[in-house]
């Protein structure tokens, strides 16, 4: 089984088809999928593909590299051409979706490589792709490929500009030709950007306001830049996006794949759950990781998963300056080194992996003089992300490789490769035993001592931001009704907060009952908390809203938790 056989996020695949039968029925309400690299964007919109291209719209797909303008506009002309033609005419013609070319040996969903090759070089033959296109669709779509052919003389004179509005133009043609809805799909869509097509949000934005008969589903893994993008430039008048988050994996199949995937290794059962957890948001890290400790398993003859191979693989892949994750977390820095403020900000990022929560303990640690501008920087690369008042690196393959490989290549770090080595597998040894030690403990007593390490600190969760108080007393109660749930009571700074810690999916009922017990304190809760380890009824999450309850989901509190861990 592989993560090409497994969706690892069914809810989300499931959403997706709901909004598109929706807009079949005449309701569209534009998509776009905001994640990290790694986390599985593309994969899900080439599942949506798979699944959905036997229905009656037409699906432009066109993912955007770092590659010349000429080169886009010629792979995104031969994907509306390709997505235009009747299924038995359509030519399988390399590239002509915007995929990169077999020769290359890599996949457009591998984010390692993504944006370090030149599109003129990959799609040299793109003219000529596009000519095949437009002889074979001239009979079956004589608008369209009329309006194609004007373009050409505006690329042979670098008017990209106006080239990507014509190109965009063809679109109304094509399903008024058709008679068809479409589904416009640009995977990566700020590389425009990039392209140097500078007006091409505004033009974008005002196709997204005026066809209502496109559906726009865009997705980037800028997730600062992208939300800046659709909130400022794209969010008009009827084109409002759905914002989907790329967050934790569906746990029952992210452990399925797992254990089929080192099927016939002892000790998979008992190591699985700390991958999740730890890899649990990028499945592209899992499979890479799995990748590996299968192959150290058989060339090692052993039928065992072990420590010893456990920590090998890790390194071979992160620690080792071979390895392919290691060579991943150096081209994610790239961005930020080469700049004015680079060592500035890379001296932040990794005080932040070290456990620096806040910008004064920032401040304390390396200094306050031009602090402000490099965080800026790192949000702006996605490197870090800002939570209230305080700062995180989300990512956990960066944030353990800063924390051992980067912060052993400082000048004051003199340690040798050896240490390097050792730094390293203390490392993940500590990860470890912390996981074993934090899930020997039921959910509410994990949750008891995530209150015990609040420290003052303001954080937003829940679309709410608000202060965690250091607490003195935390008192646990467990209610008389029936299930699973904790109520906790704890005091300090002379207030009181309610939590209902959920082990189950959370109902109408268990939120009435929780609010009956907050009626029953004294003195009054100022807060009161649901948290959440799985699901939660929407007609749940609507009473818990309306008794002004503040909700942390399992992505949220796994958030809270990587925020003090270590501490």
């Amino acid at each position: 089984m592989s993560t090409t056989e497994t969706n690892l996020r069914p809810e989300l695949a499931r959403h997706l088809h709901q909004r598109l039968t929706a807009f079949e029925e005449g309701f569209r309400h534009n998509l776009a999928l905001i994640g990290p690299p790694g986390s599985g964007k593309t994969f899900q919109l080439q599942q949506l593909l798979t699944r959905e291209r036997s229905t009656s719209r037409i699906f432009i797909y066109c993912p955007l590299y770092r590659e010349s303008c000429r080169s886009f506009l010629h792979r995104f002309l031969c994907a509306i051409l390709q997505a235009g033609m009747p299924k038995a005419s359509a030519p399988e013609v390399p590239g002509a979706t915007g995929g990169r070319p077999a020769a290359s040996g890599r996949s457009p969903s591998r984010p390692e490589f993504r944006g370090h090759l030149d599109g003129g070089h990959y799609m040299a033959d793109a003219p000529e792709i596009l000519e095949v296109l437009l002889d074979r669709a001239e009979r079956h779509l004589p608008n369209t490929v009329s309006a194609i052919r004007q373009i050409e003389p505006l690329l042979i004179r670098r008017l990209y500009g106006e080239a990507f509005c014509r190109t965009l133009d063809t679109i109304p043609i094509l399903t008024e030709e058709r008679q068809a809805p479409c589904v416009l799909i640009l995977d990566e869509f700020l590389f425009l950007e990039e392209l140097g097509l500078v007006h091409a949000f505004h033009e974008l934005g005002k196709r997204v306001m005026t066809w209502p008969t496109t559906l726009f589903i865009l997705s980037s893994s800028s997730q600062y830049r992208a939300r800046t993008i659709l909130r400022e430039r794209l969010q008009l008048l009827f084109g409002q996006f759905e914002l989907l988050t790329l967050e934790a994996l569906d746990q029952k199949a992210t452990t399925l794949w797992v254990q089929q995937t080192l099927k016939g290794i002892r000790g998979v059962k008992a190591m699985a759950p700390f991958l999740i957890q730890w890899l649990g948001s990028y499945p592209w890290y899992l499979a890479v990781f799995l990748k590996r400790l299968r192959e150290l398993t058989m060339l090692s003859k052993s039928s065992n998963v072990s420590e010893a191979l456990f920590l090998k693989t890790a390194w071979d892949l992160l620690g080792s300056p071979e390895g392919t994750l290691h060579h991943w977390c150096v081209s994610r820095m790239e961005g930020v080194a080469q700049g004015r403020l680079g060592g500035r900000a890379t001296e932040a990022l990794i005080q932040i992996a070290e456990g620096a929560r806040t910008t004064t303990e920032l401040g304390n640690r390396i200094g306050r003089g031009g602090l402000s501008q490099a965080l800026q920087l790192l949000v702006d690369h996605d490197l870090a992300q800002r939570n209230g008042m305080c700062w995180i690196v989300t990512d956990p393959i960066l944030r353990c490789w800063l924390s051992t490989v980067l912060l052993a290549q400082r000048v004051d770090a003199h340690l040798d490769p050896e240490g390097v080595r050792q730094r390293f597998d203390h490392h993940l040894r500590a990860l470890w035993n912390q996981w074993v030690q934090t899930h020997q403990l039921s959910f509410s007593e994990q949750v008891v001592e995530l209150f015990e390490k609040f420290a003052d600190d303001t954080v937003s969760l829940d679309a709410k931001t608000g202060r965690l108080p250091k607490f003195e007393t935390i008192q646990t109660h467990r209610p008389d009704s029936p299930g699973t749930q904790v109520y906790l009571v704890a005091d300090g700074d002379g207030k009181r907060w309610c939590a209902a810690v959920q082990s189950d999916p959370v109902d109408e009922n268990a939120i009435a009952d929780f609010d009956a017990f907050c009626r029953t304190q004294m003195p009054k809760p100022s807060r009161k908390v649901v948290i959440l380890k799985s699901g939660m009824d929407p007609n749940a999450r609507l009473l818990a809203k309306a008794a002004n309850m503040w909700v942390w989901d399992p992505d949220e509190l796994s958030l809270l938790m990587g925020l003090y861990a270590g501490t």
